[in-house]
């Protein structure tokens, strides 16, 4: 055979051997996919029949490692039985944290039964339940002459609890679910941030093994093989990765130097919110009770940052920012000069709580509302030790409200009557002086917090029912007395030494 001849018998062959080899593969092509289905077939089956018959159906939180962002701690019983009172009370033990609250245990016929629960707001902080916004309801009720036929009269339960985050709001919420409420009005999401919660295992997954975990604690398949197969103990022996009662880190020495700069952290905080406040509105609605949610609104102007802390710079940005930070907080220089110094503060470093405050401050005295809102929320947003609710926590309390179609009472706008000229015009800034704090409402603040809600309960009020409000209003003050407003200064004077200077110098 010539080499022309064997040349071209082997590349004929060759071509034989390549057109068969590509009919193989592209035969073959669906027998990686058809593996894969067979293979995930009895897992899909095994989830389907879960789901069908309820197998499995375990709440999130019932094992340690169902959701990264859970706590699990228990909590003594807030409410104890007096028999020779013929009431259900807040138990002695509890005082640290509330304030005396009782109710009847025998319902009486034609009784609306309202709880109110959250934290200091709700009790009254600086002063006590007699100035809160519940009691303030009270009145607005008896005002209005909400008694009928099937409401022969209001009671008003306020178990508002100091340094009380949602987690904490919720087990007082599963015990108030056992009394007979008609009507639970729920003001939480300031104290979100002031426990030890480092979610160390959230922290230590990356982008994949958080999606994963996610997906898995959503599978009744995985439940139902954690249930018959995790070597971990029983959730009754479990330790409480929380303490019982409130820890603040802030209580401790060093509290204040170990927040830091974590948007993981924060954000798997923001996150908790959201489902711990939509579990307790599944709860409210599952027993047919009415629920009113307020957003938590905090004082923007008159409060800088608690910490502020700077961006790690290498050298040539540092020293930038230290050259435009010396203009920033010179009282001598003009508003347009430092507002101009801030916005290359926040160039450099887009969340300095410090610089966005003074730029809203600067903006607010100029008139210029729109960029001073801005400024102002940043600088609450961004404070390295936020004792006030982030924009995300406030709008989870929008957002769940309006899906579940709850009565929602807009606190912060509710609390904006006037601009900074003083004109009767909202201006979508909370104003300072509805504050005598960070947080916590004037007694006037708390009193348009009671209008607002005795108008989802029962309509708005007319010019005769406002003026007897106002009567027993005074008449309520009066019988007060002096001390009672003199203790609540000496805990505000408290809180104001604790919280000044705690931003360092500003220039303002």
């Amino acid at each position: 055979m010539s080499t022309t001849n064997f040349e071209q018998s082997s590349s004929e062959s060759s071509s034989e051997s390549s057109s068969d080899t590509s009919a193989s593969v592209k035969r073959r092509w669906w027998f990686a996919p058809l593996a894969i289905c067979l293979g995930v077939l009895p897992l899909i089956v095994a989830e389907v029949s879960l789901r069908m018959t309820g197998g499995a159906s375990v709440e999130l939180d019932s094992a340690i490692d169902a959701d990264p962002t859970s706590e699990i701690f228990s909590m003594p019983s807030l409410l104890v039985r007096n028999d020779p009172a013929g009431q259900w009370e807040v138990s002695q033990e509890r005082y640290n944290f509330f304030r005396p609250a009782a109710f009847p245990i025998e319902k009486a016929p034609g009784t609306r039964r309202i709880f109110a629960l959250g934290g200091s707001t709700v009790q009254g902080r600086p002063y006590a339940h007699e100035t809160a916004f519940p009691a303030w309801l009270k009145l607005e009720l008896a005002a209005r002459g909400s008694e009928s036929a099937d409401h022969s009269r209001d009671e008003i339960v306020n178990l508002g609890g100091v340094s009380y985050a949602s987690y904490r709001v919720e087990k007082i919420l599963d015990e108030v679910l056992l009394h007979q409420p008609d009507v639970i009005v729920l003001y939480t999401g300031h104290n979100e941030f002031l426990e030890d919660r480092t979610y160390a295992s959230l922290r230590a997954m990356n982008a994949t093994q958080t999606w994963a975990t996610k997906l898995g604690r959503r599978l009744h398949t995985v439940r139902w093989l954690q249930q018959r197969f995790a070597s971990s103990p029983p959730k009754t022996t479990v330790q409480s990765e929380m303490p019982s009662e409130v820890d603040t880190r802030l209580d401790h020495a060093g509290g204040l130097e170990s927040y830091q700069r974590d948007p993981q952290w924060r954000q798997a905080v923001e996150q908790q919110f959201h489902v711990t406040l939509q579990r307790m509105i599944d709860k409210v609605i599952a027993q047919d009770v009415s629920l009113v949610l307020c957003v938590p609104a905090s004082d923007l102007v008159g409060t800088p940052p608690i910490k502020v802390t700077n961006a790690d710079f290498d050298e040539v940005d540092q020293d930038a920012f230290e050259t435009h930070w010396q203009v920033a907080t010179d009282a001598m220089r003009t508003s347009d000069d430092r507002i101009a110094a801030c916005l290359r503060c926040i160039k450099l470093d887009p969340q300095h709580a410090g610089a966005h405050f003074i730029a809203g401050r600067l903006s607010l005295d100029l008139g210029r509302t729109r960029e001073a809102r801005e400024y102002l929320t940043a600088a609450r947003d961004f404070d390295v030790c936020p004792l006030r609710a982030t924009t995300p926590i406030m709008e989870s309390v929008r957002s769940l409200a309006a899906k579940y179609n709850v009565p929602l009472i807009q606190t912060d706008q509710i609390l904006d009557q006037w601009n900074v000229r003083r004109e009767p015009f909202p201006d979508g800034i909370s104003d300072p002086e509805k504050f005598i704090d960070h947080v916590h409402p004037s007694i006037v603040g708390h009193q348009r917090i009671a209008k607002a809600i005795a108008d989802v309960l029962v309509g708005r009020g007319t010019q005769k029912s406002e003026a007897k409000f106002s009567q027993m209003s005074q008449d309520h003050l009066t019988l007060l007395g002096e001390d009672y407003f003199i203790r609540g200064k000496q805990r505000l004077q408290g809180l104001q030494n604790w919280a000044q200077g705690r931003a360092g110098n500003l220039g303002l």
